[in-house]
């Protein structure tokens, strides 16, 4: 019997355990942050009217 299915993970607090197959880190929001988890990668208001410019001037281009 395999103990590590995705139905039936190990769940530890310890990150000594990550990358371990099976194991489930929990961790609380505020350590999750701390470790990185929640990297914003989001573009800028900007970039988004920026690009919707260009994809309307390639449309103009192309007619």
């Amino acid at each position: 019997m395999n103990i590590h299915q995705p139905n039936n993970p190990v769940i530890s607090r310890d990150m000594a355990d990550f990358g371990i197959p099976g194991v489930v880190i929990e961790v609380d929001p505020i350590e999750a942050e701390a470790w990185g988890a929640f990297e914003e990668t989001a573009i800028t208001e900007q970039d988004a009217i920026d690009s919707e410019i260009d994809v309307e001037l390639d449309a103009e281009a192309e007619q």
